[in-house]
């Protein structure tokens, strides 16, 4: 009897780790963005895109070189948008590229 219970508890107990992880589950789909990309100063990538979004584009498997200085189309997957009641100075978010598509040759920026 005690092995038949101490065998259902341990059941019991091991499926809530998996409960908790399933309602947390945060779904990531791509989004696309378009705007002027440029590289500061310090080398890192910027689009501000058309909802004011300063974004920070980064790829291990695209290479933004080649589009800097263009108004370009990014799709890929976007951080968490930070909030202005929480983040003083401008909003940046992280933007992971997976595909780059020309959107109108050459911007001034």
């Amino acid at each position: 009897m005690k092995p038949t219970i101490l065998l259902f508890m341990t059941l019991l107990l091991s499926s809530v780790p998996v409960l908790a992880q399933s309602q947390g589950k945060i779904d990531h789909k791509d989004v696309t963005i378009t705007g002027c990309l440029i590289k500061d100063a310090h080398g890192a990538y910027e689009l501000v895109d058309k909802e004011g979004i300063d974004n920070l584009p980064y790829s291990s498997t695209v290479d933004l070189d080649k589009y800097v200085k263009h108004t370009v189309t990014l799709v890929g997957r976007r951080a968490s948008t930070p909030s202005a009641e929480t983040t003083p100075g401008p909003l940046q978010t992280h933007f992971l590229v997976k595909k780059v598509q020309s959107a109108s040759g050459q911007c001034n920026q």
